[in-house]
């Protein structure tokens, strides 16, 4: 007999421990952990990899990064520097910083900018700029002597630009 209340002591003070542990793991099942009812992790993490890696001004953050935006897409913010030709222009950086101007090379059409106009360039980072192969690769017939000047040096293939109201 006295196992017996030994037992049921026992399996009572087990029971009294697991049962507020259950309890709390059930509060974290609820339904407000996010929108991604149904979703994998590569889902969630896909999703965020579709946003811009770099969206702000051309500054010297955006080119102490520089190398590890090659190939993806970023927004860059900036003024007109100079213009080189219907289909591109440079953009220069941020009063405060030092920073080189950027040559941008318009996928394709062109766009109407003046030097000091303020735009948003959405495109390609590039890295070592050749003639050649940059006509090859967007379809464009450029002006030898207009880009030999930016000979490899990094540049932008932009997808879009759009001019920022003054």
């Amino acid at each position: 007999m006295n196992t017996r209340k030994h037992m049921s002591r026992t399996r009572t003070l087990a029971l009294a421990g697991i049962l507020p542990l259950a309890a709390l793991g059930l509060t974290g099942c609820n339904g407000t952990s996010g929108s991604e009812e149904g979703a994998d992790v590569e889902d969630v993490v896909e999703e965020d990899n579709e946003t811009a890696p770099y969206n702000g001004a051309l500054d010297s953050e955006f080119y102490d990064a520089y190398q590890s935006y090659i190939g993806e897409e970023v927004t860059v913010s900036a003024d007109v520097n100079e213009i080189v030709s219907d289909t591109s222009f440079t953009i220069a950086g941020t009063d405060d910083t030092t920073v080189e101007a950027l040559l941008v090379v318009l996928e394709e059409g062109t766009v109407e900018v003046e030097p000091g106009a303020a735009v948003s360039v959405t495109g390609t980072v590039m890295e070592s700029f050749d003639l050649p192969t940059v006509e090859d690769d967007t379809g464009l017939d450029l002006e030898e002597d207009a880009y030999a000047d930016y000979d490899g040096e990094n540049y932008i293939v932009a997808s879009e630009v759009d001019v920022e109201e003054s």
